[in-house]
């Protein structure tokens, strides 16, 4: 289905019937088809929601400024025509700072957070990775991205190369507008998840769970990055876990 974001529009999926709804964020370069193994376990017990990023799979590509601000209110729009909060809402990499973000700036709508492989600020060093994935966007567009990063989703949904320029740049720009102080207002159950071998290392991840309150951080030994993907079935186990432990 396309929401209306004004003159470009938002796909999303929904499936399963729950009382409870679980929204799943994918990152830069990926798109919501990289969520069908966590569908299909959460789908018996829950409403499931994924939904393409913008510039991202099925969704358009505005030619405005993005920040993560925005991008968190692409979550809550999504939210909100997927039948309305709280939802469980996890997010993957970019995914999760869009997803910390939604937590950040709309409390109500959110029942928990999972926060899988992500970060709430980033060092000079990720900050100029971050450009070079948008110069290379700009340049080559959004094959050659998602070649550069490796994503394993069909490449005839490879993001908008200019579109997927400014998602980077806003993910850079947690160098110097972090969001580490403002995860102390988050307040929901929050799982935090990191692969042993994510190349992003495990500090970020360590970071997010000395900001929230009600946290449990999950170090799963042997695991990279893309952590759902290599282990569905144990990465199922743990998010289910976690959310039948807090109803």
């Amino acid at each position: 289905m396309l929401m209306n974001r004004g003159d470009w529009g938002l796909y999303y999926e929904v499936a399963g019937a729950g009382d409870e709804v679980v929204v799943l964020t994918h990152g830069l370069a990926s798109s919501s088809v990289t969520w069908a193994a966590q569908v299909a376990a959460l789908a018996p017990s829950y409403r499931v929601v994924v939904w393409d990023l913008r510039a991202h799979g099925r969704s358009g590509s505005p030619d405005e400024p993005c920040t993560i601000a925005a991008l968190a209110a692409d979550l809550a729009a999504v939210v909100g025509v997927a039948g309305g909060g709280p939802v469980h809402a996890l997010g993957h990499s970019a995914g999760g700072v869009i997803t910390m973000r939604f937590g950040i700036d709309y409390p109500a709508l959110a029942r928990s957070l999972v926060l899988v492989g992500t970060a709430s600020e980033c060092n000079e060093r990720a900050h100029a990775y971050y450009e070079s994935l948008a110069e290379t966007a700009e340049r080559e567009g959004g094959v050659a991205v998602v070649g550069r990063l490796g994503t394993r989703d069909e490449t005839s949904l490879a993001p908008d190369g200019k579109g997927f320029a400014r998602m980077a740049r806003a993910m850079g720009g947690l160098h110097t507008a972090p969001l580490t102080a403002a995860l102390e207002t988050v307040r929901c159950p929050t799982l935090v998840v990191v692969g042993e071998n994510d190349f992003l290392g495990v500090g970020g991840s360590v970071i997010i769970s000395r900001r929230i309150a009600n946290v449990r951080l999950e170090i799963v030994p042997e695991r990279g990055h893309p952590i759902f993907r290599e282990d569905p079935a144990g990465f199922n186990q743990l998010l289910l876990g976690f959310l039948r432990a807090g109803r």
